[in-house]
């Protein structure tokens, strides 16, 4: 194990490894170009058809004029996907997504595959340098392996923004297209060398390499992440266009035999209701599945004997393409799902005891594909992003969970009924049977939410008039504790008076004009008659801010430590007056303020929601929260201490404490960012908080992203600043599992793999 020295040197040379790769993005581009304007020439002498010739000719010389903005291009392209990869992204910018396919022109599928080969070319040429980058790559993250298409410096990264940079460029398609094709052909000899040169930056500062091989990167046409089970076959009809077609309603028209099942239809509808107003009656989830077991109509039974599966008796019965290419989709996609290793084993059985219906349903109804509100695929979205809930099986509540669910499958197993609806009808009876502490929850978390909002509207207007504070001379020459408490507690009393009802004018409440009263009695020198005022008027003074901070229900002690501060700042102010007095004015000197508070003291007084190191962001003292809205939300404070991780899990794919730049240096305009704002509402993380780990969702983000909520199983919330979520982030105390639903990642493996399958296919 590497001691905290160790770790921190070697997140440094991690660090400075990416920045490195982003600067040689520059001179890569520079032989890229260099390279592709010779392959143009020659391209264009050898050329018969002159019209190509001629397109030849004026790409080699756009692509001179555009050099210098390609060549600056680069660098920051390759950060942005460098922050993705090192983010955990499953949803890279410009990759295929399941749900957008149907939308795809021919052209777009086109451009799809040829990345993908180009991709598989640049691959081939580097895999012995990047095998020996990412050993060293695991030793200074202390890992034993990394997967390669985990690194963030993999080719995909490179080809990806080669692609982008070229498509943002203002010249015409065609020229376009010459210049990927032509650069791509020099890239992987171009990229064998940057890694080369990483890899031995890195030997210089003292790294050897790691004591186990990275996982080696995925073979084209390889079924993806986890072993097929057994039984799975090759793909033999997916590739993109008959994908497309499938989600698109091309193989919906309707066979005679297919018709049978639907005439039969409407005994369900006879049949749901019934349990269905049982279920309402009784709130027995085993009683209503028992009861729908012997009302069930027993129809097309597919009768499965010996070592015969209902896979392959389903695609004998497959009258159609569609009906065969839909079962290849199924298949695929449970097996992607069961394979997933952040699902606990119980269920990732229980889905691969769902695959028989979902084979059954897709034969009839491809709906269930290009409908994200079928009954059926919102039936496995809720099974597998529930259960992230628990990160094992002996965790409070799973068991209640999944003996349900398990139920509900054995039930849609031996029910006959074709179509949505007993999906439809088992998916009602599990959020029956979850609802009631999902009722609680939904109540509590509303009252969070309506808090957070009211925090974060105040905050933002406060972090604006505290901005107008700071540019007053007046407010500038005022003691810092002064300061501190305008544009800290002050502010945010004004803000709270202007947002309330019936705030109809400039300065409700007066609070604004008493900013000159206050910086009045705190002057250093006051005349005697004005000390003699002072007196008078100092107690009127507190009196009145005390009541002004009640409306934003700031916390008595640090009202009144700011009070006693203030108390005695007008006793110094008018006992110097009073000694000026004595002494003549041509003696006085100013009298030194021995109550300074300390850092601390200063902290304390402000209360503990605010935190003085602005990001920029939440502004300079952050976000605030009165005591009921921290109760109410389970707010976390900003100074929570944070203890780092190393940047790779195995199964935790997620953040880390990975940021390019060495801490307390300014930071470099080469140096990617991790975002908090990218976690987005239905995001599960591992959170280390209240002393222990524990798993969270992300159920809430304020509307400007300032404020963030997240629910554990038990219903446990926590919401906390964007700066905290930053830190947490960067320092490896919150790390995520999933920001896309394991459906949807499994429907996007799928349509890769329909990629893949399209790179010899002519689309």
């Amino acid at each position: 194990m590497q001691n905290a020295s160790q770790q921190s040197a070697h997140q440094a040379l991690f660090r400075a490894c990416m920045k490195d790769a982003a600067l040689q993005g520059l001179a890569l581009m520079h032989r890229l170009v260099a390279e592709a304007a010779n392959s143009l020439a020659r391209a264009s002498a050898m050329g018969h058809d002159d019209l190509e010739r001629k397109l030849l000719t004026e790409a080699s010389r756009l692509l001179a004029k555009n050099e210098p903005a390609l060549c600056e291009a680069y660098p920051q392209a390759l950060l942005a996907e460098f922050a993705q990869a090192i983010a955990g992204d499953a949803r890279k910018p410009g990759t295929l997504s399941f749900d957008s396919l149907e939308l795809m022109g021919d052209e777009q599928m086109q451009e799809s595959v040829d990345q993908m080969r180009l991709q598989q070319a640049v691959s081939s040429q580097v895999e012995a340098e990047l095998s020996e980058l990412n050993t060293l790559l695991c030793a200074v993250q202390g890992l034993k392996t990394m997967p390669a298409d985990r690194s963030p410096l993999r080719p995909e990264v490179f080809v990806r923004s080669l692609r982008k940079i070229v498509k943002e460029s203002p010249v015409a398609l065609p020229v376009q297209n010459r210049w990927i094709h032509h650069m791509g052909q020099a890239l992987g000899v171009q990229l064998a060398r940057v890694y080369k040169d990483l890899a031995d930056n890195l030997r210089m500062q003292g790294v050897t390499p790691a004591g186990f091989n990275a996982a080696p990167m995925r073979e084209a046409g390889s079924p993806g992440q986890g072993a097929a089970h057994p039984g799975a076959a090759a793909s033999t009809l997916l590739n993109l266009r008959e994908l497309r077609r499938l989600l698109a309603g091309e193989f919906d028209s309707p066979d005679p035999a297919d018709m049978i099942g639907s005439a039969r239809g409407p005994e369900f509808s006879m049949t749901v209701p019934a349990a269905l107003e049982t279920l309402q009656e009784m709130k027995q989830v085993d009683q209503v599945l028992a009861r729908l077991r012997q009302r069930q109509w027993s129809g097309d039974v597919v009768d499965v004997t010996g070592d015969t599966s209902v896979r392959e008796v389903l695609r004998a019965k497959a009258h159609r393409p569609g009906q065969a290419l839909a079962l290849e989709v199924v298949d695929l996609m449970i097996d992607k799902i069961a394979s997933d290793p952040r699902l606990l084993p119980p269920v990732q059985q229980t889905v691969r005891e769902l695959e028989p219906a979902l084979l059954r349903l897709a034969m009839d109804d491809p709906r269930f594909f290009s409908d994200r509100k079928h009954p059926a695929r919102r039936l496995l979205e809720q099974m597998t992003q529930r259960s992230l809930a628990w990160e094992s099986i002996e965790a409070p509540g799973f068991a209640a969970f999944i003996e349900p669910l398990q139920q509900a499958v054995e039930v849609l197993l031996s029910t006959r009924i074709p179509g949505a609806e007993p999906f439809e009808f088992a998916l009602t009876t599990l959020e029956e049977a979850w609802g009631e502490a999902q009722q609680r929850d939904r109540h509590h978390r509303e009252k969070a939410v309506r808090a957070l909002l009211q925090a974060e509207q105040r905050n933002l207007l406060a972090e604006r008039i505290a901005r107008e504070f700071r540019v007053r001379p007046d407010v500038q020459a005022a003691p810092r504790e002064v300061t501190a408490f305008l544009v800290g507690p002050w502010s945010q009393v004004i803000a709270q008076a202007r947002l309330g009802e019936g705030a109809d004018t400039d300065d409700p409440g007066g609070y604004a004009a008493m900013v000159a009263d206050l910086l009045w009695s705190v002057q250093p020198r006051m005349t005697p008659a004005n000390a003699a005022r002072l007196a008078s008027f100092g107690p009127a003074i507190t009196d009145r801010l005390k009541l002004a901070l009640a409306t934003i229900d700031y916390p008595l002690p640090a009202t009144q430590r700011f009070m006693d501060h203030l108390q005695r700042l007008h006793e110094l102010t008018i006992r110097a007056a009073g000694t000026d007095a004595a002494k003549g004015a041509a003696d006085a000197r100013p009298v030194a303020l021995s109550t300074s508070m300390s850092r601390e003291e200063l902290e304390a007084m402000m209360g503990e929601g605010g935190d003085g190191d602005g990001d920029g962001g939440e502004g300079e003292h952050g976000s605030w929260l009165a005591p009921t809205e921290v109760m109410h939300s389970g707010f976390v404070e900003t100074d929570q201490s944070l203890s780092p991780q190393q940047v790779f899990q195995h199964t935790q794919p997620g953040f880390g404490q990975t940021r390019p730049g060495a801490q307390g240096q300014a930071r470099s305009s080469v140096e990617p960012e991790l975002p908090p704002t990218s976690l987005l509402p239905g995001a599960w993380v591992e959170m280390a908080i209240e002393g222990g780990w524990g798993r969270y969702q992300v159920t809430w983000a304020s509307p400007h992203r300032t404020l963030f909520m997240f629910t554990s199983a038990s219903g446990k919330q926590h919401s906390m600043t964007r700066r905290l979520l930053g830190k947490m982030l960067q320092g490896g105390s919150l790390r995520l599992i999933s920001d896309q639903t394991v459906v949807d990642g499994a429907l996007d493996a799928v349509a890769d793999e329909a990629l893949r399958n399209s790179l010899d296919v002519k689309l």
